[in-house]
């Protein structure tokens, strides 16, 4: 049963047999009869043939994806423990956006590490739609993002709050402007529309050339206050320049230990002294 479960769980993400044939060292035909045998046995239909190349799964679909992916996870979890005994090593995956990452991250790892030995931890960078994305998929465990990303199967807290400010020179007439579709490009685009303002744009595509130019007196921006050093100027924002900073996990934690580090993270999180 579970070969069916995981030939589901592919065809599911890829929307796609010949995909899913791929990544399980299948032929076609055989992943296109273990999903009739899975909806043989639930006597449902998972997923729409219409005769193109992708499929879109169904209703039913929808509703026994997240299952199917708990059933799997705890499975393998389970076979881990049995096998490792007392030698066994948790993975945890805390993915981050840019901000959180490059600021929060290492800040928490020190402790983490210490407080969990036996836990191997991984720190990708992601934004935050694919952070949410992963953890839909079970791709990793927890998220730390600055952007309100809704699901229905994942929960999300408020951990903090990140304060924004204008950096760099007050008389500068040139702005720098990040990516668009950044959360601090998209709060600095919003700022000038709502402040009426037109100056000069220098268009920047990577966070730490902006650092870098605000510390050479180029420009102006809004960043993170997390971000600057202590020589660079800055003006406060009031209501403007604060945004919430969220933890994200799925709905229901596989494991012990994983309840354990996201409570661990969580808390860590709320003391303010973690900023300074």
């Amino acid at each position: 049963m579970f070969h069916l479960l995981k030939a589901f769980l592919s065809v599911y993400e890829t929307h796609n047999f010949t995909k899913t044939a791929n990544s399980l060292y299948l032929t076609q035909p055989t992943v296109s009869a273990q999903i009739r045998k899975l909806e043989d046995h639930l006597n449902v239909t998972l997923f729409i043939r219409n005769g193109k190349q992708e499929i879109l799964p169904t209703k039913e679909a929808d509703f026994l994806y997240p299952r199917i992916l708990k059933i799997i996870e705890e499975w393998n979890d389970a076979i881990t423990h049995v096998n490792t005994q007392k030698s066994y090593r948790e993975n945890c995956v805390l993915a981050s956006s840019q901000t959180c990452g490059t600021y929060l991250i290492p800040k928490i790892v020190p402790i983490l590490v210490k407080r969990f030995p036996m836990v191997n931890f991984s720190f990708p960078v992601m934004s935050g739609e694919e952070i949410v994305q992963a953890l839909e998929k079970a791709k990793v465990d927890f998220g730390l993002i600055e952007t309100p990303e809704r699901s229905e199967l994942v929960d999300r807290y408020i951990v903090t709050k990140d304060e924004l400010v204008l950096a760099g020179d007050p008389d500068s007439d040139y702005w720098l402007l990040p990516e668009t579709d950044s959360p601090l490009g998209f709060i600095n685009e919003n700022y000038l529309k709502y402040n009426n303002l037109t100056p000069n744009i220098i268009r920047t595509y990577n966070h730490e050339m902006v650092l870098a130019l605000l510390k050479h007196h180029v420009g102006k921006t809004i960043v993170s206050k997390l971000a600057l050093e202590q020589n660079l100027p800055y003006q406060c924002l009031d209501s403007f320049g604060e945004r919430n900073l969220y933890f994200l996990t799925r709905k229901k934690v596989v494991s012990e230990k994983l309840g354990q580090i996201s409570a661990f993270i969580q808390e860590q999180l709320s003391h303010r002294e973690m900023f300074s």
